[in-house]
């Protein structure tokens, strides 16, 4: 008898935590899992593995993410360009990498196949990688920007971008070290942190693993209970820590506590349209609004959520780009007009803040606008 008590619980047990799996995987889902397609590298700290392959998913998609033989969330382009062709390479993080959508509704895809529509004969590249600031960003196009040949070299700023570029590790889902600049009392930059230091989050060699963190890393990407229960014991980022994240980006900072790290970025944009010049190509910058921007009720669930305190200006990352491009001489494309109108009537963006394909839809389409040939 009381061994069939044991069975009997035993039984209900499993019942009921097969049951909260289920509920959670159809009304609530959990799990994020990341294919193997970045990897450690000496020089940018990570980048996309050629050939590389698999599904990137999350509580919001499940799409495919295939590498090239060169390295790009792209198709291959010939190493010679054709006579008559236009080529338009994009650089960034995950917005241009396109986290979240289809390669086919990412907004490079976007841009070509709209400008193709209008009888251009044009190609356009995605050279964006997760994680990326302006600096890596940079580096990037200097180590791989003869490959394709550029007529326009688009640089797409995000506003996390700014603390990427005052960063020695990545700061978003990459958590390894980076190549990182620091600006000297005459200006000029100086590169630091290279050879980039390998960390143990590059470690592939799940094998060789103990056996305990491959069964969490195991279940943590296949049971959304698992999962959820992982989330509630982790520890949450310190106030401070958000406090001056907003701060930065939208703090009126009277007091110039954040002016180095946009100095920085100002300087970097510089650098890099020098570099893109010497090559013979075009420089255009092109800001991303951020979701906190556009959507009212997602600022203020921040600002409750987090418990910021002080004055923003939601405008200030636009009013910056906006001084760095006429200083440096830079072409800027600012999306937020557009998004902040579109918004009104459709969702832009996934819950963890990247652009939805509709977002990749509209950014490709005010870039027709104003990339097309003979557009001034």
């Amino acid at each position: 008898m009381q061994k069939a008590k044991i069975i009997l619980g035993a039984g209900g047990l499993v019942f009921g935590v097969l049951l909260c799996e289920l509920i959670l995987h159809l009304a609530y889902p959990q799990v994020y899992r990341r294919p193997e397609v970045w990897r450690y590298d000496p020089d940018l700290g990570w980048g996309h593995v050629p050939n590389g392959a698999g599904r990137l998913v999350s509580p919001e998609f499940d799409v495919e993410m295939r590498i090239s033989a060169t390295g790009l969330r792209d198709r291959e382009f010939a190493v010679g360009k054709a006579e008559g062709t236009r080529r338009i390479a994009f650089y960034g993080d995950s917005f241009v990498e396109g986290w979240g959508v289809a390669i086919e509704a990412a907004v490079s895809r976007r841009l070509e196949a709209c400008l193709q529509q209008k009888g251009e004969r044009v190609e356009v590249a995605n050279y964006g990688v997760a994680g990326y600031g302006t600096d890596q960003a940079l580096l990037y196009f200097e180590k791989n920007g003869w490959r394709f040949s550029p007529d326009d070299v688009v640089m797409f700023f995000y506003g996390n971008d700014l603390w990427n570029n005052a960063a020695r590790k990545g700061i978003g889902a990459e958590r390894g070290f980076k190549p990182y600049f620091r600006q000297l009392p005459d200006g000029k930059l100086h590169l630091r942190g290279v050879p980039v230091r390998k960390s143990v989050f590059w470690d592939r060699d799940l094998s060789a693993l103990p056996l305990p963190r491959r069964l969490d890393r195991y279940l943590s990407q296949h049971w959304h209970l698992y999962r959820l229960g992982q989330k509630a014991l982790q520890p949450e980022i310190k106030p401070a820590q958000q406090q001056a994240f907003y701060e930065g980006l939208y703090g009126v900072d009277e007091g110039g506590r954040f002016d180095p790290a946009w100095s920085l970025t100002g300087r970097l944009l510089g650098k890099f349209k020098e570099s893109i010049e010497r090559r013979g190509a075009r420089p255009i910058v092109v800001y991303v609004p951020s979701i906190v921007q556009i959507e009212n009720d997602n600022w203020a669930t921040k600002r409750d959520l987090h418990g910021l305190v002080g004055e923003f200006d939601l405008q200030k990352p636009n009013a910056k780009l906006a001084h760095f491009a006429a200083h440096y001489g830079l072409r800027l494309i600012d999306l937020h007009a557009a998004f902040a109108e579109r918004a009104a009537s459709e969702t832009l963006y996934w819950r963890d803040s990247h652009w939805n394909e509709a977002g990749h839809a509209l950014a490709g389409q005010v870039l027709c606008g104003e990339l097309a040939q003979g557009t001034p």
